[in-house]
């Protein structure tokens, strides 16, 4: 990697990613796409090292002149809209920013195919298996694809237009399957995050309104978003382009065990939890755990961040921190 690219770099798994190269490939000079006047947070204590690029993916031509500017030789495509509850409230916006956003890049690789051959990791998603049976559990590349959910299905289009413009132009494009991963900086929208930060108000006293949750017999497989990006790096080196690989833990935790732990952790004796329906979704409950034997043998990655005992307390002081 020695001219890097990476969409979202001001995002969760972004700016993680922006850490992870330039601790391990030194010699890696590293571009990134941000939004106008998008909040610079996770990146300001790297962002000197940085060399940013105001680009809305949606906007053929800013994509453009960023990929004419660059003319990079790795590419993380990152930026998207992640959220899956939002993709339910607002389908149009998240089919547009996935699908559309994700083709202006291809297009303008592939329009300077002449100049440069990129390899390319997307982003995919495990939401994209969607409902799983009993006995196809751990899940593997080979599973079926049963979306459940506007979002699951804008990651299947990024997923099979990766496979697309591989088979069509031999771009070398790398498309991973990641299951849950959280840590430090993720935004409170999401579950484990919203904890974090409902625990720390709690020892604040910030907060005295009890935490709502839904169903927390649901069993999903995590893993910290710090062992993912590693995984991200060793895919462009060892990956094969065209191919798909799942990246998890291949462990799956109940959510009560998340939400036990938190509560072992905060200081706080007012944690008070109810359940509630508000915000059900189709894709509650069930078993979600995947197999990552595939991209092993491709890489010799595996996670090594223990979830419970490493990233839960560093989120939880990352939100002490950060109120």
């Amino acid at each position: 990697m020695k001219k890097v690219l990476i969409t979202g770099i001001a995002g969760f798994a972004g700016s993680h990613l922006a850490e992870y190269i330039l601790e391990n490939h030194k010699d890696a000079e590293i571009f990134g796409t941000i939004l106008e006047n998008e909040r610079l947070d996770n990146i300001s204590h790297i962002q000197k090292q940085l060399r940013l690029i105001p680009c809305d993916i949606n906007d053929a031509s800013m994509v453009s002149s960023a990929m004419e500017k660059v003319l990079p030789d790795t590419i993380f495509h990152l930026a998207a809209q992640s959220y899956i509850h939002s993709s339910w409230e607002d389908s149009g916006a998240t089919l547009k920013t996935n699908i559309i956003g994700q083709s202006n890049f291809f297009e303008a690789v592939r329009k300077k195919l002449d100049a440069i051959s990129p390899t390319i990791l997307i982003t995919c998603s495990s939401e994209e298996y969607g409902y799983v049976r009993q006995n196809e559990t751990p899940i593997q590349e080979t599973n079926d694809l049963r979306p459940r959910s506007p979002y699951a299905v804008s990651k299947i289009a990024q997923d099979y237009m990766g496979y697309q413009y591989w088979e069509a132009y031999k771009m070398k494009v790398i498309r991973m399957r990641a299951f849950n991963h959280t840590g430090p900086r993720r935004a409170p929208i999401f579950f484990v995050s919203s904890l974090a930060k409902k625990v720390a108000e709690l020892e604040r006293g910030m907060s005295t309104e009890p935490f709502k949750t839904r169903d927390l017999s649901a069993v999903r497989d995590f893993s910290d978003v710090r062992d993912i990006v590693k995984g991200y790096a060793m895919a462009v080196a060892s990956c094969s382009p065209g191919d798909v690989y799942n990246i998890c833990s291949g462990k799956g935790l109940v959510l009560r065990e998340i939400v036990d732990t938190f509560i072992k952790l905060s200081k706080a004796k007012n944690m008070k939890l109810v359940r509630t329906e508000e915000g059900t979704r189709p894709t509650d409950g069930g078993v979600v755990i995947g197999d990552h034997s595939k991209f092993f043998r491709a890489t010799g990655w595996k996670p090594n961040i223990d979830f419970l005992g490493k990233t839960i307390p560093d989120m939880l002081d990352w939100w002490r921190k950060h109120l």
